[in-house]
């Protein structure tokens, strides 16, 4: 090994711990990044969730309103008509209220799990592959080193 080639790759190592640092940083950087476009993707997702969830809440009331006129009329008592419809409304919120939701719980920790994993497999596949790029290039200039120094010998 030449004193040139042996000098350049102490430069090499020397620069090693901050080219590193510097890739951890970027790294650090893009998943701030993703973490926050997938954020505002999701409140975006909620608040269009529930303005639709508004708007049929105000379609629901205004039916229910007019069913409990009509039943209202029909009965001769508009108390008992509003009575009535209210009633199944009421017995299926206390039915949800008292019922714990252990199923939707699991669901919902195992839909964010799964998601959460299958980020992970890919960002470790994405630096697999620079990973191997970077030493595909290292090798590529290792093999163009060795093909000078045999070219230098044989002209030698």
């Amino acid at each position: 090994m030449s004193p040139e080639e042996f000098d350049s790759l102490i430069n090499n190592l020397k620069k090693l711990p901050g080219e590193f640092k510097a890739l951890v940083e970027k790294r650090i950087e893009l998943f701030a990044l993703e973490m926050g476009e997938r954020i505002s993707g999701l409140i975006a997702h909620v608040m269009y969730r529930l303005t639709g969830i508004l708007f049929l809440s105000v379609g629901l009331i205004l039916i229910l309103f007019a069913a409990s006129k009509l039943v209202g009329e029909l009965l001769g008592n508009e108390g008992l008509g509003f009575i009535l419809v209210a009633l199944p409304i009421i017995i299926i919120g206390i039915m949800f209220f008292l019922r714990r939701p252990r199923s939707m719980v699991r669901a919902t920790r195992d839909k964010m799990l799964q998601q959460f994993m299958t980020d992970m497999e890919e960002q470790l596949s994405q630096l697999e592959d620079n990973e191997q790029d970077g030493r595909d290039t290292r090798e590529e200039r290792s093999s163009g080193h060795q093909a000078g120094r045999e070219s230098q010998k044989q002209n030698e």
